[in-house]
C-alpha cells in the first residue's frame, strides 16, 4: 500500500449502500483485511471506532475505467515511466480504483517500448489494481483519426500484433481498431482467441463490416458516437443513396455489442445517454473518462506526443489539428458519474453501475472489482449527498 494509505479500517457504516438491485439503507460493509467479508444490517453493537461513518452518504464500489491515457501532463508512454505512479495516484485519489492504462497511436518502436515498460510496471505496481493495458491504435481509420497522429496509422498486421503481444507479456487486455481496414479480421480473431477484448473505434465501418468483425470476435465499441459514424446515407449496392446504420446504428441493432461513452458533456450529448441505456440496458453501456495527459492541468497550451493541445477554461481540450477536434477529455470517471446524473438525468444507481459493475464485467473481473460483495476487494467510495467525494478506500485502507 502506498504512502497515501493512512488508515486501515474494519468497514463502512453506510447510509445508502449500492447493490446491483438498488441502494439499501442501514447496512454495514464489513472488511476482512483487503476484502469485503459481508454486507449486512447495522446492529446495536456496531459503533466501533474502526468503522468509517458514512451514515449520511452513499457507499459505492470503487470505479473501473477502461480508458485512461494519462494526467498532469504525462502519458503512459515509456518516456514518462517516472510519472506512472503519479498518474495512477491522481485517478485513484479521485475514485478510480481500477484502470486500464491506455496507449494511443505512435510509431511502432515507441509502441513496442511502451508496451514493454508498461507491462513491467503493471507487474510490480502497488495501489490501484491495474488489470491490463488498452491499446488504442495504430490500426485506426485515417478518415476518423481525430486527435491521433495520422502519420503513424497503419493497417492491421498479424505479425506486428504478435510483436505487440510479446512486448506486453500477457498484459494486453483491450485493443481498439477500425474493423474495415485490410487485414483486420485475422487480427480480431487472433486477439479474441488470446482473451483480449477487441473494440471498434476511430472507424468508418459499415453495418456489414461490423457484422463480419463481430463474427471474428469483436465485442465492443470504443467511445460510441465519437470518431465513428452515426446512421447516414451512403452509396448502396443497387446504385442509390441507401440507409447505412454506421457504428452507432450497429450498436443499437446488435444486443450483444457493448460500448463505452465519454460523458464529459462535450464528447457525447447527455440527452442521448438515457435512450442508449434503454436500448442496450446498463450492463452493455459503460462510462469512461478517456482522460488525456491534460487531466488535472490548468487551462493553457501544452505539447503532448507531438500534438499541440489547448485546455480551455470550460474544461475541455482541443488539438491543434484542423477541424477543432477534441483531444481526449480532462475529466476523471467520477466526473462522468456526476454528469450522467446531473446532465443526462440518470439515476445515481444506474450511473454507478455504468462505472463499476459494467466495465468490470467486460474485463471479466466482476467477481473481484466493481461490486460490494463478500470476497470482492475492499475498494469503495463514500459520496456526499451532492455526489462529491468524501473518502476513497482501496484494499481496506482509507486514502488521504
Amino acid at each position: 500500500m502506498t504512502q497515501a494509505a493512512v488508515q486501515a479500517i474494519q468497514g463502512v457504516r453506510g447510509g445508502q449502500v449500492w447493490t446491483p438491485q438498488g441502494f439499501v439503507a442501514g447496512h454495514i460493509v464489513r472488511f476482512d483485511g483487503a476484502h469485503i467479508a459481508a454486507v449486512d444490517a447495522i446492529g446495536a453493537a456496531d459503533t466501533a471506532a474502526d468503522l468509517l461513518d458514512a451514515s449520511d452518504g452513499y457507499v459505492v464500489p470503487g470505479l473501473v475505467d477502461v480508458q485512461v491515457n494519462g494526467a498532469l501532463g504525462w502519458s503512459f508512454q515509456a518516456h514518462h515511466r517516472a510519472h506512472f505512479d503519479a498518474i495512477v495516484a491522481y485517478h485513484r485519489q479521485r475514485g478510480t480504483t481500477t484502470l486500464l492504462p491506455t496507449l494511443v497511436t505512435a510509431d511502432v518502436p515507441t509502441l513496442l517500448q511502451s508496451l514493454k515498460v508498461l507491462a513491467e510496471y503493471l507487474a510490480h505496481a502497488h495501489g490501484a489494481w491495474l488489470p491490463g493495458i488498452h491499446l488504442e491504435g495504430p490500426f485506426l481509420s485515417p478518415l476518423k483519426s481525430g486527435a491521433h497522429d495520422a502519420a503513424a496509422l497503419r493497417n492491421p498486421d498479424l505479425a506486428l500484433v504478435q510483436q505487440f503481444l510479446a512486448a506486453a507479456r500477457g498484459r494486453l487486455a483491450m485493443v481498439t481498431l477500425a474493423p474495415e481496414l485490410m487485414g483486420s479480421l485475422p487480427v480480431i480473431k487472433h486477439l479474441a482467441e488470446h482473451g483480449i477484448i477487441v473494440a471498434a473505434g476511430h472507424t468508418a465501418a459499415t453495418y456489414a463490416q461490423m457484422k463480419r468483425a463481430m463474427a471474428a470476435g469483436l465485442s465492443c465499441v470504443t467511445h460510441a458516437g465519437n470518431a465513428s459514424d452515426w446512421p447516414h446515407r451512403a452509396q448502396g449496392e443497387l446504385g442509390f443513396m441507401a440507409s447505412e446504420p454506421g457504428i452507432v446504428g450497429t450498436l443499437l441493432a446488435e444486443p450483444d455489442l457493448a460500448c463505452s461513452v465519454i460523458l464529459d458533456g462535450y464528447h457525447f450529448h447527455p440527452a442521448l445517454l438515457p435512450p442508449l441505456v434503454r436500448v442496450k440496458n446498463p450492463g452493455r453501456v459503460f462510462l469512461i473518462s478517456d482522460a488525456s495527459t491534460g487531466a488535472g492541468c490548468p487551462p493553457g497550451e501544452y505539447e503532448s506526443g507531438g500534438l499541440h493541445v489547448t485546455i480551455h477554461p470550460e474544461g475541455f481540450a482541443t488539438s491543434g489539428r484542423g477541424g477543432g477536434w477534441l483531444a481526449g477529455s480532462t475529466i476523471t470517471l467520477l466526473d462522468a458519474v456526476q454528469r450522467a446524473v446531473r446532465l443526462a438525468g440518470m439515476s445515481l444507481h444506474e450511473a454507478v453501475a455504468m462505472a463499476t459493475h459494467a466495465p468490470a464485467k467486460l474485463l471479466g473481473i466482476n467477481g473481484r472489482k466493481g461490486t460490494l460483495s463478500p470476497g470482492s476487494d475492499a475498494d469503495l467510495l463514500v459520496l456526499n449527498r451532492d455526489l462529491t467525494l468524501r473518502a476513497v478506500i482501496v484494499g481496506g485502507y482509507k486514502l488521504e
